[in-house]
């Protein structure tokens, strides 16, 4: 029987009799200790962040603990990470005719954070790390141009010392979106504490979470004091500024979201370190293989916190192919998980820029530009490593992708 005919995809037995754990870092880690910590508040019935009969006051514990951990002065709790972003942009001053330069892939709120304001998103391509290639910007900046978005997709940092410089040379904000790689690092420093301004995101998928909630990370007083306002309707009575009020919206973080972060933020590390050795591992397994290259990662794994295992194959053919395999096998994540191949035609996904059509209206007329991003996502194999992983489940991986490649490479 040939290598091809033994794949589960033509007939052949699966190597997994059913699909990986579910990919829900935070979720997955609650327990009595978020349960205690929400059942006080509720006791003490004060579920708002600024007052309530037994005012406990957890949305600010919360910002001073989470300021702690990125190294920051300032840190703002909102309701989620597009608020995160809205109010980052805000608080650097973004606006009507400005333009801000972000990555062909991120996830759809960085455009669209960027449109709120009234100003205008530039799209420059990515690098094989996924991320913003320091070497396109420069050819996007205009005299427009107020703001980098640094995305750190898929839990990878960026190149951020290239990026900086960039920054530098044309005065521009730098703001660090890390919704998808909260706690880790560059350098000696946690990602979001490095530019402007960070952005964090708790939604159910992410590192840590209340299911819902984001955050602002900052050292610049300007920043946080324009985002602190925005996000409560512009409200100048919870204290006074020194600097113009400004219209806002209520991005607001509760207490309840607050005191199940804090717990959350306790045991980042843990959960981090579960799935950077998982991925060790997956990634020693298969490393030997010929066809597969991997995506370029910095070089101190603390610049990964490992949500994800990408390889490269030869053809955008071959990725679908191999796609397919791995479903086949059951070596896919029912719940919680990126998409096998991350520029699928069969599939729609936010997090790709040929799906921004509403934003990008002359999309269709520059792709050409972006042709590297679409060459690199179109041959990109994608493995969730979620902290459930047990020791069966990564031999499991690693015997069937040696499998799938042995037929299909």
């Amino acid at each position: 029987m040939s290598s091809q005919a033994n794949l589960a995809l033509y007939g052949g037995k699966p190597v997994r009799q059913k699909p990986l754990p579910p990919m829900h870092p935070s979720a997955t880690s609650i327990a009595h200790e978020e349960m205690a910590a929400v059942e006080e508040v509720l006791k003490a019935q004060s579920l708002y962040r600024y007052y309530g009969p037994q005012f406990l006051d957890r949305t600010k514990a919360f910002e001073g603990a989470f300021a702690e951990f990125i190294g920051v002065r300032h840190a703002l709790a909102v309701n989620s990470g597009t608020s995160a972003l809205h109010c980052a942009l805000v608080g650097c001053g973004i606006g009507p005719g400005d333009e801000v330069i972000i990555p062909t892939y991120a996830w759809i709120s960085c455009p669209s954070t960027v449109v709120m304001c009234g100003a205008s998103p530039v799209l420059a391509n990515i690098d094989k790390s996924l991320t913003l290639d320091p070497s396109d910007i420069a050819d996007r900046v205009t005299d427009k141009t107020k703001a980098i978005m640094a995305v750190h997709i898929r839990g990878v940092s960026c190149d951020l010392d290239a990026i900086q410089k960039v920054a530098k040379k044309y005065e521009l904000k730098l703001i660090e979106d890390c919704a998808q790689a909260v706690g880790g690092k560059y350098g000696q420093k946690r990602l979001g504490g490095i530019g402007d301004v960070g952005t964090f995101s708790f939604q159910l998928n992410k590192m840590i979470s209340a299911g819902e909630g984001g955050a602002l990370a900052t050292n610049d007083l300007g920043i946080y004091e324009r985002a602190e306002m925005f996000h409560d309707s512009g409200a100048p009575y919870r204290r006074k500024y020194d600097r113009e009020v400004i219209p806002g919206v209520n991005y607001r973080m509760n207490e309840i979201s607050a005191t199940i972060m804090t717990e959350q933020l306790k045991k980042i590390d843990v959960i981090i370190e579960l799935m950077r050795k998982s991925k060790e591992k997956i990634k020693k397994g298969i490393s030997d293989i010929s066809g597969l290259s991997f995506r370029k990662l910095p070089s101190s794994k603390e610049g990964d916190v490992a949500v994800c295992l990408v390889f490269y194959v030869p053809t955008a053919e071959k990725a679908m192919e191999f796609k397919r395999a791995l479903q086949a096998e059951n070596i896919y994540t029912p719940s919680g998980g990126y998409p096998p191949v991350l520029l699928d035609p069969e599939s729609f996904d936010g997090h790709v820029f040929v799906h921004w059509t509403h934003i990008f209206k002359n999309l269709g007329k520059i792709l050409d530009k972006y042709s590297r991003t679409m060459d690199l996502l179109s041959r990109a194999v994608h493995l969730d490593i979620s902290p459930l992983l047990s020791e069966e489940d990564i031999d499991s991986i690693i015997v069937g992708t040696h499998k799938i490649a042995e037929a299909l490479l």
